[in-house]
């Protein structure tokens, strides 16, 4: 048995199908909040239809005949202890925790906003590691950081989770954690979560995985191809993604907002080699006792280069106009120059990772699923703008 938290989410959803259709039987947890804070906090919604989970349970009973899922509607954070008890009882060989919220902008809204988010992501991943080491000890936990852990402007390669450290002529006696320093209150939680698995996997002679990855993006894998069962499209400021944003921007024939001089970097990979290297993780199990760590990405570029590959695949489209720019003032604090930027990518790629999709494609892929929704996320064109200034929060 295997748990997925945050099974409702853009990434659960695409994992819990590549399970069963390997023949995995899932349980898979969520409180819904995506869905909640999307509709209230952002007055938007998925781009494309979401159907509700009681509907999904039995599409995934229709498409997938190899395994069984099994739905609880809860929250991970405030009912730990109904947690433990389903942990007790099922004993599962995996837990994916993707129960985070998993939003910078979010997080900078208020201070009520931003507590939210430090204990939905902390304490949440704390209660799943009590109950493992209380019930399943022997059970793998698996997660996703974030390459917005580490600092993107600090010069050097970024090295996969640990590293060798020297000072004044001396060794030290193990290697330690890659500095961080985070870009939100979210990705602050991340980094906190990060220490907290590595402190208490070696307290508890734990098995645990986290994947630092990149930006997430598109809609395809073949399940979800087969099935239509697609995952969330967020394109508000706050849920969307960079790449999200731009591609509701050409088709609503909005200008395409670059923040600063669009000359930062950020990496890149698809929904698709996620779930490889999630799939990857599931069957290399890390060692009693360790964290095993892998930077995660397929590409990474500028902004300004992320615009133009959307406009590159918009511009064929025939019911789309020409796509423009247009470069505003970066909401976030955050250099927009140039800058050195290189992570280290081998532990993933020595296990077999080798990615499968490349940004073209999937900007492609879901310029031609949305736009037949144009009617829908023209409803929702004013919160594609930024809107929460993260050096003057409410």
């Amino acid at each position: 048995m295997i748990f997925v938290t945050g099974v409702d989410g853009y990434i659960g959803n695409a994992l819990v199908q590549r399970l069963l259709n390997e023949g995995h039987d899932v349980i898979g947890f969520d409180n819904f909040w995506r869905r909640k804070w999307v509709k209230r906090d952002m007055k938007s919604d998925s781009a494309i239809p979401i159907p509700e989970m009681k509907y999904k349970e039995d599409l995934f009973e229709k498409y997938f005949k190899k395994a069984n899922f099994y739905f609880s509607e809860l929250d991970i954070a405030n009912q730990g202890l109904h947690f433990e008890h389903m942990v007790h009882d099922y004993k599962p060989t995996a837990i994916f925790n993707l129960a985070h919220n998993p939003s910078g902008p979010y997080s900078m809204i208020s201070r009520d906003i931003a507590n939210k988010v430090l204990y939905n992501n902390i304490i949440g991943t704390n209660n799943i590691l009590w109950a493992i080491r209380k019930h399943a000890p022997e059970c793998h936990y698996i997660t996703i950081g974030t390459a917005g852990e580490y600092d993107h402007y600090g010069n050097v390669d970024i090295e996969e989770g640990f590293f060798e450290l020297t000072h004044k002529g001396r060794k030290a006696s193990k290697p330690m954690i890659f500095p961080r320093r985070p870009g939100s209150i979210y990705h602050t939680s991340k980094t906190a979560s990060t220490y907290l698995i590595d402190y208490l996997a070696r307290a508890w002679s734990l098995r645990c995985t986290d994947v630092m990855q990149g930006v997430v993006f598109g809609m395809y894998t073949p399940e979800i191809d087969s099935t239509k069962i697609y995952s969330r499209f967020d394109f508000d400021e706050a849920a969307g993604t960079v790449l999200n944003r731009f591609i509701i921007q050409a088709i609503l024939d909005i200008p395409l907002t670059i923040y600063g001089e669009g000359k930062h970097q950020r990496s890149f990979l698809s929904l698709n080699d996620c779930i490889q290297a999630l799939m990857i993780a599931l069957n290399n199990p890390a060692e009693v006792g360790n964290v095993q760590t892998w930077n995660q990405l397929s590409e990474w570029h500028t902004m300004n280069k992320i615009a133009e590959m959307v406009k590159d695949e918009a511009d064929f489209m025939p019911n789309i106009s020409p796509v423009e720019f247009q470069w505003i003032e970066t909401p976030r604090v955050e250099h927009t120059g140039d800058h050195y930027y290189n992570f280290i990518t081998k532990n993933l790629t020595s296990k077999g990772y080798s990615p499968t999709r490349t940004i073209k494609e999937e900007i492609n892929y879901c310029l031609d699923r949305l736009y037949q929704y144009v009617e829908r996320i023209d409803e929702y064109r004013d919160v594609v703008i930024p809107k929460i200034i993260f050096d003057k929060p409410e």
